[in-house]
């Protein structure tokens, strides 16, 4: 099993007994893959525990039996490593650092991107969409403090917007961008940072377009929240109708009809989410 595979895991530290310290997936039509995962991350953390409260004897059968595990975890942990690697790399860039004014510009040609994706797919874009969340930096400078993450946080944005429409979508309809962390928390190696996207599509579509989302091999991307609501009213019960009495026993009778969850029917998604930021100045600490 590839551990990191459309990023069930969080956990980042290097200790071996953290990489099971959490998982992230959104089961939304892959449950079986996630109980599976979820399943074998149990066996293997309940035995590491069952190691740790046992009084084990200095035999060589035990000595093999506790080399076997540690081997097992490890290489969890170093597949894990080798994949966190890999989306560190979005963060570090060409080393080259990013003034405001280039993140300005930035700003301004992810908006033009995204307006013109929308504009070939047949999308259209709401005003709470139209900025990426970053209207405040269109005429404006960020501090220079912030512009290494709030670079990154429109790459994240522009990314899963970009998906969205990609996907089929109609409606980009809300995009925000929530504030930075403290300085304080922006001294980790690694940190969430958080925005929300909301879009119009076909309940049919969400499949395809949350596992383009969670997939990417370039920013660490998770769902931490998500809610799917119907633009249409529910429609009500049908009325009643009494049997007649003079109905042939041997007739079918009316089975009950799908009032909701059709996968035509459009829906307004919201989705709450993180990008894992990888600071460069601690990679090597």
């Amino acid at each position: 099993m590839n551990i990191s595979e459309n990023k069930r895991v969080l956990a980042l530290s290097v200790a071996f007994l953290a990489a099971f310290g959490g998982i992230a997936y959104l089961g939304y039509s892959r449950s079986c893959d996630f109980q599976a995962a979820q399943a074998e991350l149990t066996e293997i953390e309940e035995a590491f525990d069952g190691y740790g409260s046992a009084d084990f004897a200095p035999t060589s059968e035990n000595l093999k039996s506790l080399t076997k595990a540690y081997d097992a975890v490890t290489k969890v942990n170093k597949d894990l490593q080798a994949d966190m690697e890999k989306y560190a790399v979005a963060c570090y860039g060409d080393g080259k650092a990013v003034k405001p004014g280039d993140f300005q510009n930035e700003v301004r040609q992810a908006i033009a991107r995204v307006a013109a994706l929308a504009a070939n797919s047949g999308a259209s874009i709401s005003n709470p969409a139209a900025d990426l969340g970053m209207a405040q930096f269109k005429n404006a400078l960020a501090m220079e403090k912030d512009v290494i993450y709030r670079s990154f946080q429109l790459k994240a944005v522009e990314k899963v917007a970009s998906a969205i429409l990609e996907s089929g979508a109609p409606v980009l309809d809300k995009v925000f961008c929530t504030p930075l962390p403290e300085d304080e928390a922006r001294e980790e190696a690694t940190f969430p940072l958080g925005f929300e996207v909301a879009f119009n599509a076909k309940r049919g579509q969400l499949p395809a377009i949350l596992n383009k989302i969670v997939n990417d091999r370039t920013y660490f991307l998770t769902i931490t929240g998500v809610s799917v609501v119907n633009q249409a009213a529910l429609p009500g019960i049908d009325a009643y109708t009494a049997p007649s009495g003079e109905e042939d026993a041997s007739e079918s009778r009316p089975v009950a009809t799908r009032k909701t969850g059709d996968p035509n029917e459009t829906v307004r998604v919201h989705l709450i989410m993180q990008v894992r930021f990888f600071n460069p100045a601690k990679a090597k600490s």
